[in-house]
């Protein structure tokens, strides 16, 4: 922090979403040699690996900007790897940040500059991923279809708390809104207004997930840096033990569920998801 005055906001945030590749897609940039690490890295303190965020935007506001910029290389160490491999950039992935009521708007106020960064899964897909994530951990104790019918008692007004400001944080908003976090438009549009179109990039994790390469290129041209040198092969990290089919039940009434959300984000961003799901007509149309 003593150093603060001497770093610079990152070039890229990624944003989201939770359950979506942001922490592949995060360890895949991490590959660029022209990457520096967020601060403290691994090679400076016992560390499985580097740093991925710093959630100043979600839950860690109460800390000062000082604190947020510590995190972040120097301008001297950006000016060598700079002069080692022809740029330089930095960069974190938070993906809380989207589906919080205030990240776009406290992001817009302090980082003017930066390129966010959002990967968006099949919705339904997200929803089981997340549910099964929380039970790896240990937080999540009921069935995916106990936990979808308690979700909106648990989560209760923490949307509308947080918003307002009278709740710093929730575990329940940001760990257990396993459907909430799958309808992106409304979050989506509030960083629009917040930050502009043209200072999104939205990407798909299926495209990722079948081609890294060409989506890490499509981010790193859109943020002006240069592409990543050599053929590059992603390792998917992550990831959670989850049921190998989908309760055909849960499966139909999410998808419905999420349907009028897709054709929203279709029209708002004027991008086809590749949603299989969403691509067959409602059986009720």
């Amino acid at each position: 922090m003593a150093t603060a005055d001497l770093r610079l906001d990152p070039d890229l945030v990624i944003i989201g979403v939770k359950r979506g590749g942001t922490t592949s897609l995060f360890r895949d940039l991490e590959g660029h040699p022209s990457m520096c690490p967020m601060v403290p890295s691994a090679r400076r303190l016992p560390l499985r690996e580097n740093m991925k965020g710093a959630h100043y935007f979600d839950s860690d506001m109460a800390r000062s900007r000082r604190w947020y910029r510590s995190h972040f290389a120097t301008s001297a160490t950006r000016s060598l790897r700079a002069k080692r491999t022809g740029a330089a950039f930095t960069a974190e992935a938070s993906p809380y940040y989207l589906f919080h009521p205030l990240a776009a708007h406290r992001a817009a106020a302090a980082l003017p500059h930066t390129r966010f960064v959002v990967m968006l899964r099949d919705p339904v897909e997200r929803t089981v991923s997340h549910w099964a994530e929380q039970t790896r951990n240990g937080v999540e104790t009921l069935s995916l279809r106990d936990a979808l019918d308690a979700e909106a008692q648990r989560v209760g007004d923490a949307s509308y708390r947080l918003a307002g400001g009278t709740l710093g944080v929730s575990g329940a908003h940001e760990q257990q809104s396993y459907a909430a976090q799958s309808g992106y438009a409304v979050s989506l549009d509030r960083w629009i207004d917040a930050v502009g179109r043209h200072r999104l990039v939205i990407v798909f994790s299926e495209d990722y997930y079948t081609d890294p390469g060409g989506v890490i290129g499509s981010v790193l041209d859109a943020a002006g840096l240069p592409p990543m040198p050599g053929r590059h092969e992603s390792e998917h990290r992550n990831a959670a033990p989850r049921p190998s089919k989908l309760d055909a039940t849960i499966d139909a009434e999410l998808t419905e569920r999420f349907r009028p959300d897709v054709e929203q984000l279709t029209e708002r961003l004027g991008l086809t998801p590749p949603w299989q799901r969403f691509a067959t007509p409602s059986p009720t149309a």
